[in-house]
């Protein structure tokens, strides 16, 4: 189902920055995202951090600073000639050269010949600046051996072991800082190992050396959770889940165990939820608690039992903004726009009002609920609140450049946009993929493929920006292009949905390699199954390949799940081939209501001859 480009631009903006720029606001916040949104909102100790996480702080020491105490015992005493001063000043002097390379050596060479650990610190430093962990590693190891008593030395030297795929080789180094930690310290120590093992390459091995780490802990719930996180990591599901269980056997309260399981499936979720809804029980006045169940029944799709949670918060806590701004969004799935605008408003009148606190967000869903009711003067209103020093300045901007758009200013939209003055890359492709949006929207679809080229060019690695560079491939007949981006980003993001099903119904679409195409979305439903474009692909294929009976099932399905123009031309065109034109004159009315100019419904009617609606 080849969704319109810029309602799919705009659902990855929302995602990125957790603001709908451009989406309608009937989906503005579908229940995922809400979920996701109350996930950002649970504070850091009670959440499950990402094993891919970025923070690397506790476990990765910073090799730059001042020599501690203990290293200054493993100096040596060497004397300060002038061939060692040479070879320093050369090294750096290469280094202002951009030539890491002998530098690095340079340094290798003088720890050798001096076994002064502060060289060997240098070249470790070299390597890492240089990307290199090979060499890192080498020059951190004999850190380490002439300095044995530098903690700094250690750890490095165990992490890159580990990023090396060798957990094994850095058990006794892990071993050794853990038998250091405090008692009292243990379990987050224990974390804080888990952490640094899921970064490595061989994430089995390191379950293995996390679990005879931890196998004198396993009565702390801290090691249970660790080993869960390893296990989910190497695909031990089973494993994980009995660990998960023992860690709220041991502590019934454990947050971040009840949130990791809850995030396994619906059975799993079932058995987290039990967990945090007794415990709330037994601690009503646990803000943390109730925000994390609420997040939980989010996930679940359980929105009344979700808002009964924030207003309990809000009741607890009149200036408390977290549920304030779940309420507003609740509101908005619930599409009850007017109790939406009350919370949004009392959220901005309170930002306004505390320290730190940013209403830009409230302004933006004010903004977008102007324009859900026609009213483009009162969204200009609410987004010039939004001050420049806002981390909501940008995508004001961008949604202020798409009001231009939609009132028929491309022109005046795009020149906007080429006004934004960001240093942040994030941004700087967000930017892009607006303007090729605008360009999409307003029909000119050779300038928004050449733009995207452009955009792919200098941001390889965005897979939103790979994705609708496929899109605006295909609308131009560059199938070739299209079908090597999507294939592309199932290389890189195996477990997205869009780029199967994108390239999976372009095929059906086109009468080609339908079995391949069916493969696809079939790939596609089995990871997004209640997605109603996905669905409707699905649909769009069965029905390609001959089987109008389950085609027909597949798309009323979709069309009561998600409404839609090009949804409801499928299911009248497969209804008008089987014979049931009256039903299917009925589902293009229904179509042509929701979007009359849908390119998919008018061409669909085009070629049918339907001229009697």
């Amino acid at each position: 189902m080849n969704v319109s480009f810029v309602k799919l631009l705009s659902r990855r903006l929302a995602r990125m920055s957790n603001v709908p720029h451009a989406v309608s606001a009937r989906r503005m916040l579908g229940a995922a995202a809400l979920a996701l949104w109350a996930l950002a909102a649970v504070p850091a100790h009670a959440q499950d951090p990402a094993p891919d996480s970025d923070d690397t702080s506790v476990t990765l020491p910073d090799p730059l600073g001042p020599a501690t105490p203990e290293d200054e015992k493993s100096l040596p005493d060497v004397p300060l000639s002038s061939q060692i001063v040479f070879q320093v000043l050369a090294a750096e002097i290469a280094l202002q050269r951009d030539q890491p390379a002998p530098a690095y050596q340079t340094y290798l060479a003088l720890t050798r010949d001096t076994h002064d650990p502060r060289m060997a610190q240098r070249a470790t430093e070299i390597a890492l600046a240089a990307q290199s962990p090979s060499d890192a590693l080498a020059a951190a190891q004999l850190w380490q051996q002439y300095a044995p008593d530098s903690e700094r030395a250690a750890q490095l030297d165990a992490s890159l072991l580990v990023l090396s795929g060798k957990p094994d080789d850095a058990a006794p180094i892990l071993a050794r800082e853990l038998a250091k930690v405090p008692e009292e310290n243990r379990g987050n120590a224990i974390l804080s190992l888990q952490l640094l093992l899921s970064r490595g390459p061989n994430r089995i091995g390191g379950l293995h050396v996390l679990q005879d780490l931890a196998k004198n802990d396993l009565n702390r719930p801290e090691a249970q959770l660790a080993l869960a996180r390893q296990q989910l990591l190497s695909d031990d599901a089973p494993g994980a889940r009995k660990s998960l269980e023992q860690a709220l056997t041991l502590k019934p309260d454990y947050l971040p165990a009840a949130l990791t399981l809850s995030q396994m499936g619906p059975e799993e979720r079932k058995e987290g939820i039990a967990s945090l809804e007794k415990y709330v029980q037994q601690n009503p006045k646990s803000h943390d608690a109730r925000l994390a169940l609420a997040q939980m029944y989010l996930a679940s799709d359980r929105l009344d039992d979700a808002q009964k949670q924030f207003e309990s918060m809000r009741k607890a806590n009149p200036n408390d903004l977290t549920p304030l701004m779940a309420l507003a969004l609740i509101k908005i799935q619930q599409k009850n726009f007017a109790d939406a605008q009350t919370y949004l408003t009392q959220y901005a009148q309170l930002a306004d009002k505390t320290p730190g606190a940013d209403a830009g967000q409230a302004y933006i869903y004010l903004a977008q609920l102007s324009l859900e009711q026609k009213n483009e003067a009162a969204a200009n209103d609410w987004l010039n609140k939004i001050a420049p020093t806002s981390q909501q300045y940008m995508p004001a901007q961008i949604t202020r450049a798409q009001l231009l758009a939609k009132q028929g200013k491309t022109d005046d939209a795009r020149k906007l946009l080429a006004g934004l003055q960001t240093s942040d890359p994030r941004d700087m492709a967000l930017i892009a993929r607006t303007d090729a949006a605008i360009l999409f929207d307003a029909k000119r679809y050779p300038e928004a493929e050449e733009r995207l080229q452009q955009a792919t060019a200098n941001f390889p690695d965005d897979p939103d920006l790979t994705y609708d560079y496929a899109m605006a491939a295909e609308k131009t007949g560059h199938y070739d292009i299209m079908e090597a981006q999507l294939r592309k980003l199932m290389k890189t993001q195996p477990d997205n949905p869009q780029a199967y099903n994108a390239l999976g119904y372009s095929l059906a679409d086109r009468n080609q390699r339908l079995p391949e195409a069916d493969k696809l979305v079939e790939k596609a439903s089995a990871l997004a199954p209640n997605d109603a474009f996905i669905m409707d692909s699905v649909g769009w294929v069965k029905y390609r390949m001959g089987n109008t009976a389950d085609a027909i099932k597949l798309l009323r399905k979709a069309y009561s799940i998600q409404p839609n123009a090009e949804i409801g031309a499928h299911l009248g065109e497969v209804l008008w081939k089987t014979g049931e034109q009256d039903e299917a004159r009925a589902a293009f009315r229904a179509a042509r209501k929701l979007e009359p100019d849908n390119d998919t419904l008018v061409k669909t009617l085009q070629r049918l001859q339907v001229n009697d609606l």
